[in-house]
């Protein structure tokens, strides 16, 4: 059953109601509550009820209970990266790219957490995007490419 309220959970959020959302994947996590795809589902919905702070303290957990899960680490990634902390970024995405090296998100958040310290890495995970045939994942990783070409070019 916790995985309907998981699946119902989410098709709410993304169908926009919030609310919802967050009651079916609070009743899913109390159903299950060592479950990962929830906690993380129940983040993605307290992030977007405006609760940063409690979004990511379920992130953190979720990623310490399951490293190489690819979705709570990227947004874990993402929002540390949206706080400057690009060197922790980059520890929570490398048991994901260990487990799942060519994941197009963990690549482009790895390069992001990268760019700035080590820009011959940073362009090794964009390359592994540009294939990618999300549009979106794509053209972020192609303005990263010209970011990093712009900033420090080849050798």
């Amino acid at each position: 059953m916790g995985t309907d309220l998981y699946r119902d959970g989410m098709a709410r959020l993304e169908a926009g109601d919030v609310k919802e959302g967050r009651r079916l994947l609070e009743e899913a996590l109390h159903q299950a509550p060592g479950d990962v795809r929830a906690m993380h589902g129940l983040a993605l919905a307290l992030d977007l009820a405006g609760e940063r702070a409690r979004a990511l303290e379920l992130l953190e957990f979720a990623h310490a209970r399951a490293p190489s899960e690819p979705g709570p680490a990227c947004d874990l990634a993402m929002s540390l990266l949206e706080r400057g902390e690009d060197a922790r970024a980059e520890r929570v995405l490398a048991p994901v790219l260990e487990a799942h090296p060519g994941h197009p998100r963990a690549n482009l958040y790895g390069a992001m957490a990268l760019a700035k310290t080590d820009p011959a890495r940073a362009r090794a995970h964009v390359a592994k995007v540009l294939g990618d045939p999300d549009p979106e994942l794509r053209r972020e990783a192609e303005a990263l490419e010209r970011v990093l070409a712009e900033h420090a070019p080849p050798a």
